[in-house]
């Protein structure tokens, strides 16, 4: 079998985690199928942006296809830029696809009577909390808030994923975007205001996973966001599995293209800059001063503490097979400056050794040392991780434009019960601007 790229990393989490060959894991992957089944009282903001983003992940994991059933037919009560009027019609713009016989697993939105089997999880939200739960344990809130819903969704695709590969779950587990003390409580999704102007550094995994998020977010007036898309790098096979927005259709397109469709979709006030961050880049007077930065690399981090963002909030993922479910979400201002952060660390040298086992000899055989080198060197990823990734840095952002101090560092394995995180404080920046309140009914 030959090796398939658009799949080889998150194929890379079985091989260097369960010793099978890639032949063995690429097999294993479409033979993985997901059922999300969408329950009649799910009709909210959340339940749709859990729903499509279950399906939006779910089918660049497993695999063999992803279906939606259930209340498919109800009119689509999502802000994401899609062309379809129903739920089932947006399923299928984002992935959803027909498949025979049963489901490796099912995910349930909003209550689904009758549902009580172990290989199904539910995903539930409430506020700015999301989490999954046992079928028929996982009461929903007002659904006004599309984040968490982003999050009940990627949660629970993480969560089938793990379980179908024999792995041990907490399905209580849950997420908090806006984590406060225990005598406060997070303010209504409604009374919140939504960031106004952001420059996005990195466009791969991450950057994309944030836009999906951005999008999600119910603005009044989108074309008063201004929006800066910056990555040099094109769409390669390898980014189908990792990036939400990637299609087969994609391919050698300029990341930055690529978003920029979904934002202009959205219409936002978009801007491109198709190279990397300079040391001599310096932001003009009409620039957004708040950044999100999803780059992999420590020396591009650092460059941007004398750009002139007010703000930056940096977001990172593990590399390897042991820690892919790892995120970190962090916020830089003047008082924590970025580059101080990293000092003293540095971009690892590429490494081109290959481990000695019998996966990474055979695949030498079919694709040469070279080929086998890259491989073996490349990160592994998956989609839903940088969902709950992007959900979280999407929070901080609205919490900053809201004038709310904010949890300035969260790191976390999704298979963790609490993230380990720093304390919460206020954020000077200056330059932010807020677009409103979101448009709730």
């Amino acid at each position: 079998m030959a090796l398939d790229r658009q799949i080889a990393r998150i194929s890379k989490i079985l091989v260097d985690s369960d010793g099978i060959t890639f032949d063995e894991a690429q097999a294993r992957l479409r033979a993985l199928t997901l059922e999300v089944v969408v329950g009649p009282n799910a009709t909210t903001p959340a339940a749709h942006a859990a729903a499509l983003t279950a399906v939006s992940v779910g089918n660049r994991t497993f695999v063999g296809g992803v279906r939606l059933v259930g209340a498919v037919d109800q009119r689509l009560n999502s802000a994401l830029p899609l062309a379809a009027s129903t739920l089932g019609e947006a399923a299928l713009e984002v992935g959803a696809s027909a498949f025979e016989g049963s489901p490796s697993r099912r995910i349930l939105i909003g209550a689904v009577p009758g549902v009580s089997e172990r290989l199904a999880v539910s995903a539930w939200w409430r506020g700015w909390r999301a989490g999954v739960a046992l079928p028929g344990d996982a009461p929903c809130g007002d659904g006004e808030n599309a984040l968490s819903g982003i999050a009940a969704g990627a949660l629970s695709v993480g969560a089938a994923f793990e379980t179908v590969r024999g792995r041990a779950v907490d399905l209580s587990l849950g997420v908090d975007l806006w984590p406060v003390d225990s005598s406060k409580e997070a303010p209504r999704f409604a009374e919140v205001f939504l960031p106004g102007a952001l420059w996005l550094v990195g466009l791969g995994n991450l950057g994309q996973a944030f836009l999906w998020a951005l999008a999600a977010l119910p603005y009044t007036d989108p074309a008063a966001v201004s929006i800066v898309l910056q990555d040099r790098d094109k769409v390669t096979e390898e980014n189908w599995a990792t990036s939400v927005l990637v299609k087969g259709e994609t391919y050698g397109d300029l990341k930055t293209k690529v978003a920029e469709r979904w934002a202009v979709a959205k219409k936002f006030d978009v801007r491109r800059l198709d190279r990397h961050l300079l040391a001599a880049d310096r932001l003009e007077d009409e620039d957004p001063r708040v950044a999100f930065c999803g780059v992999d690399k420590i020396e591009a981090r650092k460059l941007m503490a004398k750009t002139g963002f007010d703000c930056i909030v940096d977001a990172g993922l593990g590399r390897k097979a042991s820690d892919f479910d790892r995120y970190r979400v962090t916020v830089f201002n003047a008082a924590r400056p970025i580059d101080k952060h990293f000092e003293g660390q540095s971009d690892e040298s590429a490494d081109d050794s290959i481990p000695d086992n019998d996966a990474y000899q055979r695949l030498g055989a079919e694709v040469g040392r070279c080929g086998t080198a890259e491989v073996a060197g490349a990160s592994v990823a998956a989609p839903y991780v940088s969902a709950v990734a992007a959900a979280v840095a999407a929070s901080r952002l609205i919490n900053i434009a809201s004038g709310c101090p904010c949890r300035i560092n969260e790191v976390r394995r999704l298979s963790e019960t609490e993230p380990k995180s720093g304390p919460s404080a206020s954020i000077n920046a200056r330059g932010i601007r807020h677009a409103g309140r979101p448009a709730v009914s």
